[in-house]
């Protein structure tokens, strides 16, 4: 029988000796589908050599000892469903399934050096989600070592790329911010219940009418499950007045309708850019700036995370000791008078 040689094509035998076809060129890749030369693989080729994208063949989630499988376990595990909060699991699936559509096809046993460029691809343009993927790679492998479904964890050794943390608004981003919108808009309300509730996009996103009571903000984070009990500060109650909530929720849409985190996120990157700030000032930004301000203002570590919902102090106590070296600096540079 004649051998078909296509380019870009790679073929090899699996770990079980099942024969695998890959195709590669470029940034075009992915897994070829049946018997080479068959109707389903020469179409899968076809639309390959077109630039588009193909389907992975569902298989490569359940053939034994695949990645696609190992993935499918980590799905099925208690580190992923018992463990992980929903928010946390969508993250998750952003970065495991691209893969496993990518790479699936593969033997979970992947060289070191094959899990190594992988991360450096990914981190560089996008380090911090390298990191992200560094991480999540090396709980699934942790999950498949226990279930016997690799020898060993090629994410181990790699080490993590150095990112910045997001910018802290600074006093005078603060207020040019306010001064392009003033109380009465929806960016200012969108703003201050950032800024004055100290809390992730997320659970701002989710903010209702009958979660204020007695003055008192009721949140339960959802990325930490952290039940809080917050002031209703009298900035935050000026710019709710000024925009009341025409929904359930504290900020929605002009016609009331509740905010996803990303439409959130794009309301406030477009007041940010027409104020014109830098592009470093985010909305995860104003939540930093709020525990700067409660650590310049001298409140200890415990009272910080009270608002913040932090379980580890260590976070905070990096803004305490920034607060701490300012003090103690314009203490030290003080001339003595007398």
């Amino acid at each position: 029988m004649a051998k078909i040689k296509l380019k870009f094509v790679n073929t090899y035998r699996d770990r079980h000796g099942k024969l695998r076809s890959y195709f590669r060129k470029g940034n075009t890749r992915g897994p070829l589908p049946g018997a080479v030369g068959s109707k389903e693989f020469m179409q899968a080729y076809a639309a390959y050599l077109g630039g588009e994208k193909v389907e992975a063949p569902k298989t490569v989630l359940t053939d034994e000892g695949s990645f696609g499988r190992l993935v499918t376990a980590f799905y099925q595990s208690r580190e992923y469903r018992d463990s992980l909060k929903p928010s946390s699991q969508r993250t998750y699936r952003k970065v495991l399934d691209p893969l496993t559509e990518t790479h699936g096809h593969r033997d979970a046993n992947i060289p070191h050096q094959f899990a190594a460029k992988l991360i450096h691809d990914i981190g560089t343009k996008r380090p911090a989600m390298a990191n992200l993927t560094r991480a999540i790679l090396q709980k699934v492998y942790r999950v498949g070592l226990r279930e016997g479904l690799c020898s060993a964890n090629p994410f181990l050794g790699i080490e993590a790329y150095k990112v910045g943390s997001h910018h802290s608004w600074t006093e005078g981003e603060l207020r040019q911010f306010e001064e392009r919108w003033p109380v009465g808009t929806r960016e200012r309300l969108a703003y201050a219940l950032l800024l004055h509730t100290a809390q992730r996009v997320g659970d701002v996103a989710k903010m209702r009418r009958h979660d204020i009571v007695d003055g008192e903000l009721h949140v339960i984070q959802e990325k930490t499950g952290a039940e809080l009990y917050l002031p209703v500060v009298p900035e935050l109650e000026q710019a709710m007045r000024g925009y009341p909530a025409r929904g359930m929720t504290l900020i929605g849409t002009e016609t009331g309708a509740p905010l996803t985190a990303a439409t959130l996120s794009l309301l406030m990157r477009k007041a940010i850019r027409e104020a014109g700030l830098p592009g470093k000032c985010k909305s995860h930004g104003l939540r930093k700036s709020a525990l700067r301000r409660l650590a310049e203002e001298g409140k200890t570590e415990k009272q910080i995370a009270s608002v913040s919902g932090h379980r580890s102090l260590r976070e905070i106590a990096r803004y305490t000791a920034a607060a701490d070296q300012r003090r103690l600096a314009r203490d030290a540079m003080t001339k003595k008078t007398g």
